[in-house]
């Protein structure tokens, strides 16, 4: 099932890309990611990623690059802004939002 069906897949998804954007500001802060390796990190196909990392752009929480070169993807590469990396560090609120999956026992 698409994350677009899925509301807890998409809480996934969109998880997944701010914690792997936070870890590159960690070690690069101003290092930028290239889409097609957050679908690859993310276990997103191009079109789920693409809805997914245009509605954190829109709640402004990152900031894409806005080349339209790299099909299948709206974007070549995307960066966390300030309140994006507020949100992750709010171990609260980002939880409350982005559920961590549970761990099967």
């Amino acid at each position: 099932m698409s994350s677009d069906a899925d509301p807890q897949a998409a809480r996934r998804i969109r998880r997944c890309i701010l914690t792997h954007l936070y870890s590159w500001f960690l070690e690069v802060p101003l290092a930028v990611v290239e889409l097609r390796q957050l679908a690859e990190t993310c276990r997103a196909d191009a079109r789920e990623l693409n809805w997914n990392i245009v509605y954190l752009e829109k709640k402004g929480w990152v900031s894409l690059s806005h080349d339209t070169s790299c099909p299948p993807f709206v974007s070549c590469s995307v960066e966390l802004t300030a309140d994006g990396i507020d949100l992750v560090e709010d171990a609260d609120r980002f939880d409350a939002l982005f559920p961590a999956e549970k761990e099967a026992d």
